[in-house]
């Protein structure tokens, strides 16, 4: 499942955490570690519309588009050859690509055949954002067909794994995921398991074990306290878990577009990668 491993680079703070906790994956796991760069084909029919303006009268914005072209051409270089020093120097088999078009779905057409995508939680205008995770984050957990794990700008050593699962099919599924990784590392697992009760969390609580424990995993379960996020996050710190795995979008659809899924709330709070299974 983790044979192929693929990385969104964009020269960012957190794209490099990201890089490095690829590199650390492919080094455990024996995985082929594939670096996407996009360039925005945004930016350059941006630079298309000021070229027009610049045939107007404009001279400063004449020929734009060119010199755009050439400096997103030069930053793909740097960091294809970041890529491939830093695969090198961890002893990681390496593919490097550079793709256009619109970022998000980009990523997702080239990741496609990997078992997981790792991206920064914010890209190069994350002083923009606050707390919040970057809008090409956002998208891409809704456009996604594989595992996508979040990093933060200060990558994690991946020692203890929580999952947050709440019995539905999308929990299950993260819950496969999570435990294929978590036997492929050897790392302790805790669940986490939202509740008002321990009865109401039983069902789940023994579910979990049983999908768990039969792989050989050490397994704690939680019962926590809604909302769901808080119950996460207050998990995450009871256990130390330096990373967070969860389903993606729980929520109904209208719900998630106007309040955001708990997933992405997760991510938001957190200060761990957060893998989300879709």
């Amino acid at each position: 499942m983790y044979g192929h491993l693929a990385v969104g680079l964009d020269g960012s703070l957190n794209g490099g955490s990201a890089l490095e906790l690829a590199l650390h994956l492919g080094k455990r796991l024996g995985s082929v570690v594939h670096g996407i760069h996009v360039i925005d084909a945004a930016m350059l029919e941006g630079s298309f519309i000021a070229d027009i303006t610049g045939a107007l009268g404009v001279e400063p914005l004449v020929n734009l588009t060119a010199s755009v072209e050439s400096v997103l051409s030069d930053l793909a270089d740097t960091i294809r050859t970041r890529f491939s020093v830093e695969a090198e120097e961890a002893g990681v088999t390496a593919q490097f690509q550079v793709v256009r078009g619109a970022v998000a779905p980009s990523l997702v057409a080239a990741s496609g055949a990997c078992g997981l995508l790792m991206v920064g939680k914010q890209g190069v205008n994350a002083k923009y954002h606050g707390d919040l995770m970057g809008p090409v984050v956002e998208r891409l957990l809704r456009l996604t067909t594989i595992p996508v794990l979040v990093t933060p700008a200060v990558p994690a050593k991946l020692e203890r794994l929580l999952i947050a699962y709440d019995g539905g099919a999308k929990a299950d599924h993260a819950m496969r995921v999570s435990g294929e990784l978590a036997r492929a590392l050897s790392l302790p697992v805790a669940v986490v398991v939202v509740a008002d009760d321990e009865d109401a969390a039983r069902p789940h609580a023994e579910r979990a074990r049983a999908h768990l424990e039969p792989l050989g995993l050490t397994v704690r379960v939680l019962v926590e306290k809604g909302p769901a996020a808080e119950a996460i996050e207050r998990a995450r710190g009871e256990t130390s878990a330096d990373l967070v795995c969860m389903g993606a979008h729980s929520r109904g659809r209208l719900a998630e577009m106007v309040l955001g899924s708990t997933a992405e709330m997760t991510i938001r709070r957190s200060a761990v990668p957060v893998l989300c299974a879709p």
